[in-house]
């Protein structure tokens, strides 16, 4: 009897189920976000998801506190990125984006029982070993 039952291996990509998920949430429009846990390299990750375009501005908005001039080069980076990959440019990454990234904003890092909250943080999908739908409740 033949077994039919495929093995995912690491380098395959982010679990199929997760990837649909997010891409029908941000599928929505740029506004919408999710609560998501992952467990990625052994720590715990709770917290809300967002697109690309938000986790951007929230972090640009962290740099720019502490340096205008720092945001204002990450910015033109960004404003070119995504001209090219507007284009469909030959050196854009497959599943560079919203796909290859989970991006969090306010996500609790949990790791060896400890709680450490975090700003604008995002997390390769691909290195996700476990998710759930849902924040970790707050103690």
């Amino acid at each position: 009897m033949a077994n039919d039952v495929e093995i995912e291996g690491p380098d395959d990509g982010p679990d199929p189920r997760l990837a649909l998920l997010l891409s029908s949430v941000f599928g929505t429009g740029p506004d919408a976000t999710l609560e998501l846990t992952v467990v990625i390299d052994g720590a715990v990750v709770s917290g809300s998801v967002v697109s690309r375009r938000v986790w951007m501005q929230r972090q640009n908005d962290q740099v720019r506190i502490g340096s205008w001039a720092v945001a204002g080069v990450l910015d033109s980076w960004e404003s070119g990125a995504e001209e090219h990959r507007d284009a469909g440019g030959p050196d854009t990454p497959p599943g560079e984006g919203q796909d290859r990234y989970i991006h969090f904003l306010g996500p609790v890092l949990l790791s060896g029982g400890i709680r450490v909250p975090l700003a604008a943080t995002r997390v390769d999908a691909r290195k996700v070993v476990a998710w759930s739908i849902g924040r970790i409740p707050e103690d």
